[in-house]
């Protein structure tokens, strides 16, 4: 029997990750044969354990019967009621918790649907290059146009919204915005926000915007949100997790917010496709979104990657690297060495030395020249790295 896959997945390019994983595994088995091991600066996962108090909340929460049987598709009156309430408390935005908000299993499972639920065969999507792999695959998965809007250094990572062509303009359908951003961990301006707002009303453009990294930053201010900008819930919503805040990347959960005819739309697809997150992975979420309050963890967070990003981008920039220290997230976007794709750099880091990093390329054609390190190891694996990054000869 002749097993084929559809056109639509036959289409899909490798996902970034899984085929770093492939990779990862396959060296790691060669190392350990050697005595030595893989040193994992590539994807985005946190370190450390979920705060103790969001695992007793689940715990407790698991006992409970009730909470063994399905849950409501758009999330717990609660969590939703705490999400909305960390985005009053936060960014100063009041929201409707019936109707402009829907828990997600984690944020990329809302991301992934998006496009399910608004883009047809042919609609045109606004895309950041390099970007968050998942803006693009799915929009090509449900048959959607990718029209890539370049990032660069110049520009502050921002895209150049006067540089996208006045028809390509008025037939987009979607625009993607994600700040601070994954992989040039670049942040944006209130003005910024406005003049999107501005390009989408002019448009008539649906604006999606990822906040996933919001509360990780280094400076006085924080991170602002689309939504704070008057008239951003007329067209578009905004995306948050509890991933990377409260390391919580296995538990998924998040949820997104803003335009109620968006979120409704989402709904639907996700009443088709999924029966909600277990609940009580919703209540540990309530404990967290109500301990933000205080904040002392976070901010405990932020001094331990502000310590990292230092640690490392100094070390680096001494054994010949060029890279910024990043405003925000945890990850450093490093320029490849003369003479060297990312692709190349990525591999030879990893053949060389065990040393993984994700390729820019991999985010989109305008991350060519750079590699992303993720600071998501303790100080003294991360500068074990950075000794066996200096070993590498860099030679074409």
């Amino acid at each position: 029997m002749k097993i084929e896959l559809a056109s639509r997945i036959r289409a899909l390019p490798p996902y970034l990750f899984a085929d770093i994983d492939r990779q990862k595994r396959e060296k790691a088995i060669e190392l350990k044969k050697s005595g030595s091991d893989l040193i994992d600066l590539g994807i985005g996962d946190p370190d450390l354990p979920t705060p103790a108090h969001i695992v007793a909340a689940m715990q407790k929460a698991a006992a409970e019967p009730r909470y063994h049987r399905y849950p409501s598709y758009e999330g717990m009156q609660g969590f939703r009621d705490a999400a909305v309430g960390w985005y009053k408390s936060r960014f100063g935005v009041s929201l409707d918790a019936n109707k402009e908000c829907c828990a997600l299993i984690g944020s990329k499972e809302g991301i992934a649907h998006f496009p399910v639920a608004f883009c047809d065969p042919g609609d045109l999507v606004l895309v950041p290059d390099p970007g968050y792999p998942v803006y693009a695959t799915w929009t090509r998965f449900v048959g959607g146009e990718v029209y890539p809007m370049p990032l660069r250094r110049e520009n502050g990572f921002l895209p150049d919204l006067d540089a996208i062509p006045a028809d390509v303009a008025k037939r987009a359908k979607m625009m993607w915005i994600n700040y601070p951003n994954n992989p040039t961990a670049a942040l944006a301006s209130p003005d910024f926000y406005q003049r999107v707002v501005a390009f989408a009303q002019k448009n008539n453009i649906i604006v999606a915007s990822d906040v996933a990294y919001s509360e990780i930053y280094f400076g006085k201010e924080a991170p602002r949100s689309f939504l704070e900008v008057p008239g951003a819930r007329e067209v578009g919503i905004e995306f948050q997790s509890l991933s990377k805040t409260y390391n919580m990347t296995g538990w998924r959960i998040g949820w997104v917010c803003g335009n109620a005819e968006m979120i409704k739309g989402l709904a639907t697809i996700k009443d088709s496709v999924d029966s909600g997150a277990f609940q009580a992975i919703q209540e540990a979420g309530i404990a967290a979104l109500q301990d933000a309050a205080s904040g002392k963890f976070v901010k405990d967070m932020r001094v331990l990657y502000k310590r990292r990003r230092d640690l490392f981008v100094n070390a680096m920039t001494k054994a010949g690297w060029t890279m910024a220290k990043p405003s925000a997230t945890f990850y450093v976007w490093a320029r490849t060495p003369k003479g060297f794709t990312s692709s190349e750099t990525s591999g030879k880091l990893l053949e060389d030395v065990g040393v993984v990093c994700t390729p820019g390329v991999g985010f989109g054609p305008s991350g060519e020249g750079y590699v992303r390190f993720a600071l998501s190891v303790e100080e003294k694996r991360m500068m074990e790295a950075v000794e066996r990054i200096r070993k590498v000869k860099w030679t074409t």
